[in-house]
């Protein structure tokens, strides 16, 4: 399954040379609290978060976190603003919207 979706555009967009910025798991303070976002990729007013998640359970609460994530992007200036869970174990990557 993992071999099949790294063949997916999308992955190969992420891991490409074209972003301005990539963080890994660097915090976001907001709030009084931290954020962890697994990848952050920034390109001009674009930015797109993936959070990576192992297992076989889809849960509403990983849609929530992203969510949460693209909003406070957002916050941050980021007018194109794209969230992705990437169920690794699955082999599926969801887009929230």
């Amino acid at each position: 399954k993992i071999s099949n979706i790294l063949m997916d555009s999308r992955v190969k967009e992420w891991f490409s040379e074209q972003w301005d910025s990539v963080k890994c798991e660097n915090a976001i303070i907001y709030g009084g609290e931290i954020r962890r976002p697994d990848r952050v990729m920034i390109k001009g007013e674009r930015a797109v978060v993936v959070d990576y998640k192992f297992g076989e359970d889809k849960l509403t609460a990983h849609r929530k976190q992203i969510n949460e994530y693209m909003q406070l992007l957002r916050q941050m200036g980021y007018t194109q603003v794209e969230g992705y869970v990437w169920y690794l174990t699955l082999g599926e990557i969801i887009r929230i919207d």
